[in-house]
């Protein structure tokens, strides 16, 4: 835990009770195309860590979405939303292996497979991904979805 220096206080830790984030709202009234539910309420929590910066539970939160694929799609399709929102359309960065840019091949042909609206297909590609690339995937979007909630209209 660290080490104390002698005739120095310790400086005190905040409760687990006490250390809390606000989730965010997701909208309830969508499962994934082929009809598996989306676990609202963990993706709410991990945006509202995210949002706050807290990598402490931001970890485990991240660990558990990314073993259901559902989730983890979603999570990647409101990453494109947003961006799509902003920017008119997704940069080639976010959709083209060969285009430089900091988006994880996994979030690139997730985003790819949805580009012309069939996130059926980016579900399914979602499924089919390893839990490493899921989360790779899941990181970028994470990060993408953050910086435009992060960035005032």
């Amino acid at each position: 835990m660290g080490r104390h220096k002698p005739n120095k206080p310790r400086r005190s830790r905040p409760e687990p009770d006490a250390h809390r984030h606000e989730d965010f709202e997701i909208p309830t009234d969508f499962a994934d195309p082929g009809g598996r539910p989306v676990d609202h309420a963990l993706l709410g929590q991990l945006v509202g860590t995210a949002f706050d910066g807290c990598t402490t539970c931001q970890d485990p939160l991240l660990t558990l979405l990314v073993e259901d694929p559902a989730t983890t799609a979603r999570l990647v399709e409101l990453a494109c939303v947003a961006t799509h929102s902003v920017l008119g359309g997704l940069p080639a960065s976010m959709t083209d292996d060969d285009v430089p840019g900091q988006t994880a091949p996994e979030f690139r042909r997730l985003a790819r497979a949805g580009l012309d609206g069939a996130n059926d297909t980016m579900f399914v590609a979602c499924g089919e991904l390893p839990t490493a690339g899921r989360r790779a995937a899941a990181n970028t979007a994470l990060d993408i979805l953050i910086g435009h909630l992060a960035t005032p209209a």
